[in-house]
């Protein structure tokens, strides 16, 4: 099974006890709906996102929920790229900025690497043999939610096809 756009169902909310993971931080405003595959039991929603109101609302970072296979896992990114052909091509250039698992509020740890003048970050120790992995079906999930937007992208709308390039510790996915 693929991944699908669609509205957290109630049984679905109970299941992975949502409003548990909602409540983390006080002022995050999770979405209610996610992209999912069932099959392989990963989901992905936006969690929130931070916007700079003295810059027109220009995005600071965005905060994603991904849950993979039992863990969950929050990832950060910061948009680099963002554009819509004419021809429905919704194309994203995201870079990761953190990426923690959730259940024991990790603090994200990140050092600047001088010499390469790039941003290194500590990937969760528990997930560290699952890396390559987590970040290609992150990567899949991002394209299939067509960058968050997932059931808001109708039949009829002009995105046709997502491509995501996503940037992790200076290096493209």
């Amino acid at each position: 099974m693929a991944f699908v756009n669609e509205v957290i169902s109630k049984e679905d909310y109970i299941k992975y006890d949502l409003e548990t993971m909602n409540k983390r931080l006080s002022y995050g405003c999770p979405a209610r709906d996610w992209t999912i595959d069932r099959e392989r039991n990963i989901w992905f929603r936006l969690y929130l996102e931070r916007l700079d109101r003295d810059d027109n609302g220009a995005e600071l970072s965005t905060i994603w929920d991904f849950y993979w296979k039992g863990s969950l896992i929050s990832v950060e990114t910061i948009t680099l790229d963002r554009t819509l052909s004419d021809d429905g091509y919704n194309y994203g250039y995201l870079k990761i900025l953190a990426i923690t698992t959730t259940e024991k509020n990790y603090v994200v740890h990140r050092e600047i690497d001088k010499k390469k003048n790039k941003i290194l970050i500590n990937f969760p120790k528990e997930l560290l043999s699952h890396k390559q992995e987590i970040l290609k079906d992150l990567k899949e999930a991002f394209e299939a939610s067509y960058i968050g937007l997932g059931i808001y992208v109708k039949d009829n709308s002009r995105i046709k096809i997502c491509k995501v390039d996503l940037e992790y510790e200076g290096e493209l996915i």
